[in-house]
């Protein structure tokens, strides 16, 4: 080849693999020197020069190959990572046995879990192509003042809750529809991996306060708390992740009007996990009672705040009334049984004397008791509901009186309460 024959084709892969785009080609940096640049006289643009298309050809698609193109080195074939060619032809274990049975085989990429972290990778990548829209939008001024992109964010973002399968149970009706068990199977999926849970924080994050989507992100995750919060993880990273999960969630629930802390109240209540109600700063973790002080201390402010008779109509003031009765009502009875738990175990292994019970009660009623839950419910009480709350104040030796409450209906019971 002659020397202008191997310059052309240096210049054709060249252009191939460098756009000429400091946010593609280094972002990294570019990203690093933005954050410098927060704060300062210096403004550091930080954003792509243009949007890229959407793919054509969905990831699920079911072709088998998929292929690089290069202009300069042709169209490159390559295995699926989902379908790799096997290495090497091996008869499954029990095949020459003719009484053996055969063992069903599945692809892989319908095992749960496989399914779940590509999920996970596929929508972590289109939540970065939201980040470009909105960074885009951030630097520049379309013609059409940006409404086309803004559509075109909403559209990514109902995609993502789609493939999630999140349920909304009041649905375009507004009323309470039923879930099944298997509603939430994908979500859980996801959840259970710690970059799960840093996607629906990222999730989240990028959806506009007090969005509908919002509500049916944060009802998934009050059906579920137990599952989230009910313990801390032993790696660094993963409690890291949940503490951080408990900040989104609340900053999305200090954006919520009346109407959508009803419904995740209602999640709450409607939920076959019993929530794990737990003083601030337990061990065991606190992230649910941290999410639930948050959603109280909004509704108190939207209920009592200088517009109060603006933010809350009677249908919006009714429905929080009656979830708020039916919470109330099961964490009253969770706090019964949990002090008479406490006094049991107290009578069981402390000396009988009134002094060192006394002590000994107080001490793990402020250890174990969600007393900032019930301090945090007090704006919403009732007549019934405050005596109630007044009368477990003033227990000092036992509640068996308490116990049988008739609106402490629910699914918890003496021998299952867990803290």
């Amino acid at each position: 080849m002659t020397a202008d024959e191997i310059e052309s084709i240096l210049k054709m892969q060249h252009a191939d693999t460098h756009s000429n785009d400091p946010y593609i080609d280094d972002y990294y940096h570019q990203a690093s020197l933005a954050k410098r640049s927060t704060g300062s006289r210096t403004k550091n643009n930080f954003c792509p020069s243009h949007l890229k298309e959407l793919p054509s050809r969905s990831r699920n698609s079911a072709d088998q190959h998929s292929h690089l193109h290069f202009d300069a080195l042709g169209k490159m074939p390559l295995p699926s990572i989902r379908s790799p060619h096997p290495l090497l032809e091996v008869d499954p274990p029990g095949s020459g046995d003719g009484n053996s049975e055969q063992m069903s085989e599945r692809p892989l990429e319908q095992e749960p879990m496989l399914a779940a972290r590509i999920t996970i990778e596929d929508s972590l990548s289109l939540l970065l192509d939201v980040d470009d829209i909105d960074r885009f939008l951030q630097c520049n001024q379309p013609q059409d003042g940006g409404a086309q992109l803004r559509r075109r964010r909403q559209n990514l973002l109902e995609g993502l809750a789609a493939s999630l399968q999140l349920v909304d149970p009041l649905g375009q009706t507004g009323k309470t529809a039923g879930l099944a068990s298997k509603d939430d199977i994908v979500f859980l999926r996801l959840v259970s991996l710690p970059k799960g849970r840093k996607l629906i924080c990222k999730f989240l994050q990028l959806l506009y306060p007090g969005s509908e989507l919002t509500r049916v992100v944060c009802m998934a995750i009050f059906r579920h708390l137990r599952f989230l919060f009910g313990g801390i993880p032993s790696d660094t990273g993963a409690a890291d992740t949940t503490t951080n999960l408990t900040k989104t969630v609340s900053a999305c629930v200090s954006g919520m009007d009346l109407h959508a802390l009803s419904a995740c109240l209602v999640a709450i209540v409607c939920s076959s996990e019993q929530p794990p109600f737990r003083p601030l700063g337990s061990p065991a973790g606190d992230g649910a009672t941290v999410i639930l002080k948050c959603l109280l201390e909004r509704a108190s402010k939207l209920l009592h705040g200088p517009q109060a008779s603006a933010n809350c109509g009677m249908p919006n003031f009714a429905l929080w009334q009656a979830s708020f009765d039916e919470f109330f009502d099961l964490l009253m009875k969770y706090c019964l049984i949990k002090y008479d738990t406490i006094l049991q175990s107290v009578y069981a292994k402390t000396p009988p004397s009134a002094e060192g019970i006394d002590s000994e009660v107080r001490a793990a009623t402020k250890r174990e008791m969600p007393v900032e839950l019930l301090r945090a419910c007090l704006p919403h009480t009732n007549e019934r509901q405050m005596e109630l709350l007044r009368h477990f104040g003033q227990q000092r030796n036992t509640i068996t009186g308490l116990s049988a409450h008739p609106g402490n209906s629910g699914h918890i019971n003496s021998e299952s309460v867990r803290s």
